[in-house]
């Protein structure tokens, strides 16, 4: 042929130039997928503090609405035919739960049509029903889990019995509400209390429980913000399930209900000066309604008889920055 030139057909991809691009793509991938990751926890993390924003703002409106009253965790109501005690909890006893008062009243709502989509359910939460047969143990995903409310008791035994959850239609509880925040409250379900504070102990508890074993055959009534001494100190709601369990609240102790869901720092362990534990962080929400974030070797302990005169003290000097109790000078020795 004369004055064209015969074009050649460009040859694809080498193996090696297709290889190379894999490589680069896996590389970036791998760069890519934490930040996602790390930025996704960080999102959910600031959309489970609006919740509990909401929660807390709930619970003072709650209060304000109700002559100073705060929600109960629950209403224990009489079984049927029952005169001895209000303390066990069992099949003729359903309670509603502080968020099923909450979402019945108006102050926050909980759908039931997406009860993992809703104010009272962090999205953070393992999908582990934290409780369900007892206590958490020491397992660090079941405080991480969610509660149903309202409950029964499916079986006599109070907090440590097999929970079911139930609708209470004649009182207007026609919802399940599947709650991963734990409330600070006084819940001595199971036998009969010794003796019931006088005053108020936490911020709220089961209402009717009782009688204690006092002479004046005391019952729980319900507790009010003005005997909270420190509300911008004391922690009212938190990342984890149920409630009580105060002497408990750090990451890592046996039957905590306090659920650290976001991401920390890293600490040594007491037990090991050679390992290394991600505490990481609670969001927590205060009695005037504000809230903020604590790792887990913050949260604040509540007194125990049993506790020798150091642990005490320590205990004492952290309910002096954060605290669980009404009024912690009367607490502690």
């Amino acid at each position: 042929m004369t004055g064209r030139q015969i074009l050649k057909p460009r040859a694809g991809f080498t193996l090696v130039e297709l290889l190379v691009v894999i490589g680069i793509i896996a590389l970036l991938v791998s760069i890519l997928l934490p930040a996602l990751a790390r930025a996704r926890a960080q999102a959910n993390a600031v959309r489970c503090m609006a919740q509990l924003q909401q929660i807390s703002t709930g619970l003072v409106l709650y209060s304000t609405n109700n002559h100073g009253y705060v929600v109960p965790s629950y209403n224990m109501p009489f079984a049927p035919g029952e005169t001895v005690n209000n303390n066990t909890g069992g099949p003729d006893q359903p309670i509603e739960g502080w968020a099923s008062i909450l979402d019945r009243d108006g102050y926050v709502s909980g759908n039931p049509e997406k009860n993992t989509n809703t104010v009272f359910y962090c999205p953070e939460t393992f999908d582990v029903e934290g409780i369900k047969d007892g206590q958490t143990g020491t397992d660090l995903g079941k405080p991480r889990g969610w509660t149903d409310w309202p409950m029964i008791f499916t079986t006599v035994g109070g907090d440590s019995a097999p929970k079911q959850p139930i609708t209470i239609a004649s009182t207007g509880y026609n919802k399940i509400i599947r709650v991963s925040y734990w409330i600070n409250a006084y819940n001595p379900i199971g036998s009969a209390p010794a003796s019931i504070p006088a005053a108020d102990l936490y911020y709220t508890a089961s209402v009717g429980v009782g009688p204690d074993l006092t002479p004046q055959k005391n019952y729980i009534r319900l507790h009010k913000t003005s005997n909270i001494k420190y509300p911008s100190r004391m922690i009212v709601v938190s990342d984890g399930l149920y409630m009580g369990r105060q002497t408990v609240g750090r990451w890592g102790d046996a039957n905590s209900r306090i659920g650290y869901r976001h991401r920390g720092k890293t600490i040594t362990s007491s037990s090991d000066v050679t390992k290394t534990t991600n505490v990481s962080v609670a969001n927590v929400g205060f009695a005037d309604g504000h809230v903020e974030s604590i790792t887990g070797d913050q949260f604040p302990r509540a007194y125990s008889s049993a506790d020798a005169a150091t642990l005490t003290a320590q205990k004492k000097a952290e309910n002096m920055i954060f605290t669980t109790y009404a009024e912690p000078e009367r607490i502690f020795p």
